[in-house]
């Protein structure tokens, strides 16, 4: 079981596979633009499938 540092249980995992959504909603993509990551900063489908697999082994759904 994973706990974060104010002793609440982590159980559920959300994965962002891009940063690049277009759905445009203030609260991510302001006026000004933002920069997105570089695609070799990215994780790979490889990397979050390992990370998924790590994190369901210790509680997480």
């Amino acid at each position: 079981m994973l706990i974060d540092n104010h002793n609440r249980k982590i159980d559920y995992l959300r994965l962002a596979v891009t940063d690049r959504c277009n759905l445009r909603c203030n609260y991510c993509m302001p006026a000004e633009g933002i920069n997105f990551a570089k695609n070799d900063k990215l994780f790979t489908i490889e990397e979050l499938s390992r990370l998924s697999e790590i994190l369901v082994s210790q509680g997480i759904d």
